[in-house]
């Protein structure tokens, strides 16, 4: 209308942020407070995957940002492969090396692994295992995409499935000659570090390689291989149909399905393969999902919209209001997806349920990825947009601050409140469904004829839950209080046995007085 200010696509972005981000916060205020303890472990996980994405992306590109500055910007394509390879294979043996400290399997001078205290342990290892791992993810994704763009796609598509696959045995072929190296025999702290370092390597191969497939497919459907960083220019981005979008979002969903019939009919199990195809699937839903929605977002609410541009290496340009919409539109996307999971989950499946729990768990991490790729890519753009307005510091090197900066604001938070809490849940979950199967197991033998729980309301089995975790609470404190109250009759006793030995000796003492008078 006539007389009508313009709005700018800034005030666009800003309210878009403010209005989301007060709906985001409150969403998962009550999805993490939800009665149903499926629901909130679900969330909590989710939230947990978005940190640690978030936080690993960002560290992966001040770093490369730092070397596409001074090594990169007029490297040969061979020197760019090499440094990019020797960059991967740099996050992938400190990721070892880290997980070894912690544990004290390669002991460190002043530094305690804590081995009396496992949880605490498990709590720096899991803390550690996700950032590094999905920092040396990002890496691998860098080198074999930018693969994947030189040889067209074919040959970095078969690194990107080979490479990992390879190093994973490798690594665990020399995890188990160090472990038997000194006593030849494997502790539970060994057990440990090796454990957690198979499923990080998994996680590892499943983010890289699903990234490549997923870099094909658009290629396949869009008709345009997009750049290492999984972008593609505008004009090529506008091009994009809503059947295009459609489509990839349907090859996704595609996969999802073959996974499950998978689990459902093939019943031959890999000890390393398994889970990493499983990983493998859940993150291409997960890059097929995004990447689709965001096909959609730029084919209909930002097909004639500029806004500020990206400068510098990248070939693409996208406005912060458009990443700030499609981070919300994910994320909007993802929480329904945790319900519908949440609601698979409490489906009976008999014998397949522990198979289809571990499932669902992949799937959780690759949407929390999902959502964590999603809101980082809207930081990005913030923090280019950041550095390139300081001229006191060259831009990478302030951007590089501003990303370790942020990290140091999240990890410690994640690392005291998120982790412990996802720790906690699963213990809980993992006794609850010792007892559902202890319960199942029962019915079968005709212990009983049905559940004692079946016809129970669910707001009142929710609150016998929460009756039964404060009772637990309640038994664990006066298991407490009664150690405490027994050390204190064992030092009472001591003292007093402490008290006759000293005064047999002043007894002595005066009839060797009264002698010597």
């Amino acid at each position: 209308k006539e007389g009508r200010e313009e709005v700018s696509a800034v005030n666009v972005g800003i309210s878009v942020m403010l209005l989301g981000s007060i709906g985001f916060m409150m969403a998962l205020f009550e999805l993490t407070h939800c009665y149903r303890s499926t629901m909130a472990r679900y969330t909590w996980k989710a939230i947990s995957a978005t940190i640690s994405i978030f936080s690993a992306v960002l560290v992966f590109q001040g770093v490369n940002g730092i070397l596409e500055a001074y090594l990169l910007e007029d490297a040969s394509v061979q020197a760019r492969l090499i440094v990019t390879l020797v960059h991967m294979l740099a996050w992938f043996f400190s990721l070892q090396v880290v997980l070894a400290v912690i544990t004290g399997v390669l002991p460190v001078s002043g530094f305690d692994p804590k081995k009396d205290d496992l949880k605490v342990m498990e709590a720096r290892m899991k803390t550690f295992a996700i950032l590094l791992g999905h920092i040396t993810g990002f890496a691998a994704i860098n080198f074999f995409s930018g693969s994947e763009n030189i040889y067209q796609h074919l040959l970095g598509g078969a690194c990107g499935v080979g490479v990992p696959l390879f190093d994973g045995q490798a690594t665990d072929a020399v995890r188990e000659r160090v472990v038997l190296m000194n006593d030849g025999k494997k502790d539970e702290v060994e057990a440990l570090w090796d454990e957690e370092a198979e499923e990080t390597e998994d996680d590892v191969v499943g983010l890289a390689t699903s990234f490549v497939f997923a870099q094909s497919v658009r290629l396949l459907v869009g008709g345009t291989l997009p750049n290492a960083e999984g972008e593609e220019p505008l004009s090529v981005m506008r091009e994009h149909t809503l059947m295009d979008a459609s489509k990839l979002v349907a090859i996704g969903c595609g996969l999802a399905m073959l996974e499950v019939l998978r689990v459902m009919y093939v019943k031959a199990q890999f000890k390393r393969l398994t889970p990493q195809l499983k990983n493998i699937i859940a993150m291409n839903f997960s890059w097929c999902g995004y990447f689709g929605l965001d096909w959609m977002c730029s084919c209909t609410i930002f097909g004639h919209e500029e806004g500020m541009m990206k400068q510098g290496i990248r070939v693409v340009v996208n406005s912060i209001d458009e990443e700030v919409t499609l981070a919300l539109v994910v994320t909007g996307c993802a929480l329904a997806d945790l319900y519908i999971l949440e609601h698979l989950h409490e489906l009976r499946m008999g014998k397949l349920q522990e198979t289809v729990e571990q499932g669902i768990r992949v799937v959780v991490n690759s949407i929390g990825i999902l959502i964590g790729f999603a809101w980082e890519k809207a930081f990005d753009v913030a923090v280019v947009e950041i550095s390139e307005t300081v001229k006191v510091v060259p831009p990478q090197w302030t951007k590089l601050a501003l990303s370790v900066s942020l990290v140091a604001l999240v990890v410690p938070a994640w690392y005291r409140h998120i982790l412990p809490t996802i720790l906690e849940l699963e213990t809980d979950s993992e006794s609850e469904g010792h007892s559902e199967h202890h319960k199942e197991e029962n019915v079968e033998e005709g212990h009983l004829s049905r559940p004692l729980l079946n016809g129970m309301p669910k707001e009142e089995n929710g609150d016998l839950k929460k009756t039964c975790e404060s009772l637990r609470r309640q038994v664990a404190e006066l298991e407490r209080s009664a150690a405490n109250a027994r050390a204190l009759e064992e030092k009472n006793r001591e003292l007093e046995a402490a008290i006759v030995a000293i005064s047999r000796e002043l007894g002595d003492l005066q009839q060797l007085a009264d002698g010597l008078q």
